[in-house]
């Protein structure tokens, strides 16, 4: 394909309007750093629950809240901060642009492993794994959304991902909206992001079984700390860390917030701490694995609960010695990363054959 050696010159605003878009930032190690820990606890949380439960090697409840909880809160809020960081200062979103990467970055990916894990499940079972399916809720996996519906009433062909997959898709259509407010009416903005979420903890109500901790009014005050961080906070200066820790030595000891409620203030203290902590660890030899684990951390959400669910399906937890169990996880994450990276480097060749079958040779 050949293009004019001509163009047509761009004024100087729109011209920085379109290379802030468009620019990739330099990484920020803290945002790497969480993400990886976060990855970590998600992994941790489904090697306990269930095969782990009658003997865990790992902490069920760390600071008052459930495992899997503090894991997905530090995500959700490095997903705020991370999207503010790299779309919080051009004036004007490009919203085909922002929404063609954010399908990209998730889609592809989910569909590759789901065709894959339920190519095996298929073959395992000598047919369909999920006989009691009606047909026409394929739908949902399509749109990546099936865990998060797993949780009410409707039957699903829900294989791997979690139900966060499905509530991140919602926060990529929303976040304009909160970019918008959080860049021009920060304050405002602030007062609704907690009324909402003061509404949904107090009003009781149910949506078809769905639990509160799902719904995206819940879980905005993480997703807008993180926004608000990256576009004004920037820095943890060290009273603001001693305060987290000593708020989780409380919460630790004895637990004063619990439930959704417990779990916004800890992720949001956790997150903290973690981004005073990593001015510390800021060296090649803990860079150069966390940024591998965050690298790989969607490949590694995607694959890892069906790898630990096939392994115990081999090992039996309850002969595991303590050392047994170490050895067991160890192995678990090693299998894991080795999928993440296959998984990663199949999809990134996949889009590539893709965009070759539309290149027009001349």
């Amino acid at each position: 394909m050949t293009t004019s050696n001509t163009t047509m010159p761009m004024p100087t605003t729109e011209k920085q309007s379109a290379n802030a878009n468009t620019k990739r930032r330099p990484r920020l190690f803290y945002l790497d750093f969480i993400r990886a820990i976060a990855a970590v606890l998600i992994v941790i949380t489904h090697f306990n629950n269930p095969f782990m439960l009658p003997h865990p090697i790992f902490m069920y409840e760390p600071f008052g809240i459930y495992v899997g909880g503090l894991g997905v809160s530090l995500f959700l809020i490095i997903s705020g901060a991370a999207l503010m960081y790299n779309h919080g200062g051009a004036e004007k979103l490009d919203l085909k642009s922002f929404y063609w990467k954010r399908f990209k970055a998730l889609y592809p990916m989910f569909w590759i492993a789901f065709i894959v894990a339920n190519a095996f499940l298929f073959l395992r079972a000598r047919g369909n794994p999920y006989p009691e399916v009606p047909k026409k809720n394929i739908i949902f996996s399509v749109l990546g959304i099936d865990g998060m519906v797993a949780n009410t009433s409707i039957p699903t062909f829900y294989t791997l991902g979690e139900w966060f997959l499905g509530f991140i898709v919602i926060f990529y259509i929303v976040f304009p909206l909160l970019r918008w407010g959080v860049r021009n009416h920060p304050i405002p903005s602030l007062v609704v992001i907690l009324t909402l979420y003061a509404a949904t903890l107090l009003i009781d109500f149910s949506l078809d079984g769905l639990p509160k901790a799902m719904l995206l009014t819940t879980r905005l005050p993480e997703l807008a700390f993180g926004m608000y961080f990256t576009q004004y906070i920037k820095n943890i200066p060290w009273p603001v860390a001693l305060i987290s820790l000593a708020f989780l030595v409380v919460q630790e000891i004895h637990p004063l917030l619990v439930d959704d409620l417990g779990t916004t203030f800890v992720g949001i203290a956790a997150f903290m701490l973690l981004v005073y902590v990593s001015h510390f660890v800021d060296y090649q030899p803990v860079k150069v694995p966390v940024k591998s684990i965050s690298r790989y951390s969607y490949p590694i959400f995607l694959v890892h609960h069906m790898v630990i669910i096939q392994i115990f399906n081999l090992v039996n937890p309850a002969n595991l010695s303590t050392g047994a169990a170490y050895l067991l996880f160890f192995a678990d994450f090693t299998i894991i990363m080795v999928f993440s990276v296959i998984l990663y480097r199949v999809n990134k060749s996949t889009l590539a054959y893709i965009r070759s079958m539309f290149v027009i040779e001349r």
